[in-house]
C-alpha cells in the first residue's frame, strides 16, 4: 500500500473536511452496492473499500469542493477550497491541482506514479517551493479521508436510477455523523445537517454533497462539501517542471 506524502494539501482540505427514474425503488440485496442492506448503509468501511479499489482499476477523475462562511469579529468571510484529481488505472500515474481562496490564498500542483511525487507549492506571492517525496496512497487519491467521516452519518435509500445500464442508488442522512472529523475541532451547535451520496453497484461513490450550520467561537457558520466522480480514465498529463526537477535530481 503506497504512503500518502501529500499531507499538507490533505490537511488543507480535511480542515474545512440521461437517467430513467423508478421512484421510490429500491435496490434488492443482491443488486445493493456494498455496504448497503436493508435499505440502509450498514457498513461504510466496504463501502469505501469497494470505491477505493473499483475506482483504481479504471482509472478516474474527481473534483471536490468545500465552502465556509460565516463571520468573525464581526467580518464576513468566505473560505473556498477546491481539488480536482486525475488518476490513470492502477494509479500509474497522477496528478491534482488544490486552490485555496480566503484569508490566504495558496495552490498546490502534485504529480506523481508508482515510486515518486513531485509538489510545487504557490503561496503568499512567494516563489514556488518545490518537494520530492513517496507517492501518495491510493487511498487517499481516491477520497477516502475527506469521505469517510461524512459516511458515518445514518444513510437511507430514497431512490434507484438506471443510467447507461449502470444502477444508481441515492441515499440521504439528515441527521449528523457520529465522526466528529465531519466538522472543525472548534465547531459547535451543530445544525441543519443534511447530506445525499449517490453510488453504483460496484460501490463506486459517484457524488457526496453535505451542507451543516454550526457555531465557529459563538459565531454561525455554513458549511458545504460536494464530491464529483468521473469513473473513466482521464489520462494524466505531466507538468514541464516536473521534467526539470527529475534532471536535476
Amino acid at each position: 500500500m503506497k504512503r500518502a506524502y501529500g499531507a499538507i494539501a490533505l490537511c488543507l482540505l480535511l480542515a474545512l473536511a440521461g437517467c430513467s427514474a423508478l421512484p421510490g425503488a429500491s435496490p434488492s440485496t443482491s443488486e445493493a452496492p456494498p455496504g448497503v442492506e436493508d435499505e440502509q448503509l450498514t457498513n461504510s468501511t466496504a463501502l469505501l473499500d469497494a470505491h477505493v479499489e473499483a475506482v483504481t482499476a479504471s482509472g478516474y477523475s474527481h473534483e471536490v469542493n468545500l465552502t465556509q462562511s460565516g463571520t468573525v469579529d464581526g467580518e464576513s468571510f468566505t473560505s473556498e477550497r477546491r481539488q480536482r484529481t486525475t488518476v490513470e488505472a492502477n494509479a500509474a500515474e497522477y496528478r491534482y491541482q488544490l486552490v485555496n481562496n480566503g484569508r490566504a490564498n495558496s495552490r498546490f500542483i502534485v504529480w506523481g506514479n508508482e515510486t515518486v511525487e513531485y509538489q510545487r507549492i504557490e503561496a503568499g506571492g512567494r516563489d514556488p517551493q518545490y518537494r520530492r517525496g513517496e507517492p501518495t496512497a491510493t487511498e487517499s487519491l481516491a477520497g477516502q479521508p475527506l469521505l469517510e467521516p461524512h459516511l458515518s452519518a445514518p444513510y437511507e435509500v430514497v431512490d434507484t436510477t438506471e443510467s447507461n445500464g449502470t444502477t444508481l442508488t441515492t441515499l440521504s442522512a439528515t441527521d449528523r455523523p457520529e465522526s466528529e472529523a465531519a466538522f472543525p475541532r472548534n465547531a459547535t451547535n451543530i445544525r441543519e445537517y443534511e447530506s445525499e451520496l449517490v453510488v453504483d453497484g460496484d460501490g463506486r461513490i459517484r457524488s457526496l454533497s453535505v451542507g451543516v450550520t454550526y457555531d465557529i467561537d459563538g459565531e454561525s457558520a455554513d458549511y458545504r462539501f460536494t464530491f464529483e466522480l468521473d469513473s473513466e480514465d482521464p489520462g494524466v498529463e505531466r507538468p514541464a517542471w516536473v521534467e526539470s526537477l527529475e534532471d536535476s535530481s
